[in-house]
């Protein structure tokens, strides 16, 4: 089991109370520990994840398009999870490359109507390798590549990664255990170029049954949603998330250090557990902090 809390670290200054939609930072906090039943297997298990991501711009011989060569974006995003490692690990591994394959492209055009400069994954459709196709030296300018990585691009990143890497279940006969292995669940941390904010989405895997609630399991859905400031994230043990709610609440409205106060809260939750001789979660705890394609640990108790 798992406590994975996230949220935007929201604070009182009084600068950016003129501001629609200011760039909160993100924190995130969690624990450490992999169990099996009543016996824990692992402690300093990493369950946040910076993850690279790189932007390729592609190659031009004259009008021709060549390749992709260079990098024209570097940054990075944050995920974490909450449930089976292995099934975490395969999806990170997943997400992981796709992320390190992205590509500026030109796409929409046709019967008249312009295009857009856009971003994509490797594996979609990409116009730039049709054949017999000329491209014109004023295309791919610098600016035209700018502010072009949304929140919703990498979104729809990790969700494709899973919606891909679940369905594969369905060609293997796996029993009810194997299905509830499935059902690790995601936060992610990521900054908008178009935005111009810190951004953070979760991703929440159910069963889907054939007739109804209780019928038997044929596949895997996934629940994408997008976390907004004053809202909080709390995977894995949700049996602490009303509690954890109360004191995020608190915390923002008498401008405390919210993200303190949520991985101080996180600590308790272990203390609870451990003096219930219970052994779902345990330390090292780590609260990382996220902004604008940097992450940073602030603090890790043992």
């Amino acid at each position: 089991m798992t406590l994975v809390i996230a949220g935007h670290d929201i604070n009182n200054d009084p600068n950016l109370g003129g501001c629609a939609r200011p760039n909160y930072r993100l924190f995130v906090a969690a624990d450490s520990t992999i169990t099996n039943g009543n016996q824990t297997l692992l402690s300093g298990f990493k369950k946040i994840y910076t993850v690279p991501v790189k932007v390729y711009e592609p190659y031009f011989v004259g009008d021709m398009f060549r390749n992709y060569l260079k990098v024209r974006l570097n940054t990075n995003c944050f995920i974490a999870f909450a449930g089976s490692t292995v099934t975490a690990q395969h999806i990170l591994n997943g997400v992981g490359n796709h992320f390190g394959a992205m590509r500026y492209a030109y796409e929409g055009y046709g019967s008249g109507c312009p295009g857009t400069y856009q971003i994509l994954m490797s594996c979609e459709r990409n116009s730039l390798y049709e054949p017999s196709t000329y491209w014109s030296e004023d295309m791919f300018l610098p600016e035209d590549m700018e502010n072009l990585l949304s929140g919703e691009v990498v979104a729809k990143t990790v969700y494709h990664v899973l919606q891909v890497s679940l369905s594969d279940a369905k060609r293997h006969k796996i029993d009810e255990q194997g299905w509830n292995s499935l059902l690790t669940q995601y936060v992610l941390g990521t900054y908008c170029e178009v935005e111009r904010r810190n951004r953070l989405f979760t991703f929440k895997p159910f069963h889907k049954r054939e007739f109804g609630d209780h019928g038997p399991i044929v596949d895997i859905e996934i629940v994408q949603a997008e976390v907004f400031p004053g809202e909080l994230v709390v995977l894995g043990m949700t049996c602490f998330e009303a509690k954890a709610q109360e004191v995020y609440r608190t915390a923002i409205e008498t401008g405390l250090d919210v993200k303190e106060k949520m991985f101080n809260f996180l600590n308790d939750a272990i203390d609870e557990i451990k003096a219930s001789g219970r052994l779902e979660i345990d330390r090292p705890s780590v609260l990382r902090m996220f902004d604008q394609g940097t992450v940073t640990e602030l603090s890790r108790k043992k």
